[in-house]
């Protein structure tokens, strides 16, 4: 696998020696892209609280890793749940939108992102939890509230509510459904396995795990599961 690094600011780039060298310069003289496109954001004039982007500060770098086996490292980028697309920040309010096309997943904070798409469906996925099976995934939206004249309900501005579920994506049949992060949903993954129950339950006491919490969730499957 080569590894490569490249600080991306829009529309200026700095980079090392690397075969995506083309591909990148091509974003910023709008030409054709295997990894998305570029443009400018015009802010609406009237006012709505808070945000369609998944991360409340643009301050965060991501990693792309391509199909290829490439890596490149991206400033200053973001998950915007209403285009359900990685953006990266440039100058004088440019964007640079990031398709999947030639990429497999997107490494943000420390969270992995994929894009699946099922049942018409195409969207990106943030991973909790993966082994040869199947994956535990999170999937988010974005609604537009309208303002309301209603005194009683006290919305006098547009506002975005994100909200998140959980799906299971089978790695055999590629089907992805909703999935319910809690203990009844979680005990119907465990089958063939060589831990009783009462082994099970042992780790999830000693440990103070929640079946409600997505870390807490993975390390319970890395303990059933392990090798």
């Amino acid at each position: 696998m080569r590894v490569c690094f490249l600080i991306l600011f829009l529309p200026i780039i700095g980079f090392t020696q690397t075969n995506l060298q083309s591909d990148i310069s091509s974003k910023v003289s709008g030409q054709p892209s295997n990894y998305g496109s570029s443009f400018f954001y015009n802010p609406p004039n009237k006012v709505i609280l808070g945000s369609y982007y998944l991360f409340d500060e643009w301050n965060n770098n991501g990693i792309i890793e391509t199909i290829s086996g490439d890596r490149f490292l991206v400033k200053k980028i973001n998950l915007n749940m209403s285009r359900n697309a990685f953006e990266a920040k440039g100058e004088n309010d440019s964007i640079f939108s990031f398709n999947f096309n030639n990429i497999d997943k997107v490494i943000v904070n420390d969270k992995v992102f994929k894009n699946y798409y099922y049942n018409e469906d195409n969207r990106v996925y943030q991973v909790v939890y993966e082994n040869d099976s199947f994956s535990i995934l999170k999937g988010f939206s974005v609604k537009l509230v309208s303002r309301s004249g209603n005194p009683m309900i006290n919305r006098e501005n547009d506002r975005y509510v994100r909200k998140k579920k959980y799906f299971l994506r089978n790695k055999k049949s590629k089907t992805i459904k909703y999935f319910k992060l809690n203990r009844r949903s979680i005990n119907k993954l465990f089958t063939n396995i060589n831990k009783s129950q009462i082994e099970i339950d042992s780790f999830i006491s000693e440990n103070e795990l929640s079946f409600k919490e997505e870390k807490d969730v993975s390390k319970i499957l890395d303990y059933i599961f392990e090798r």
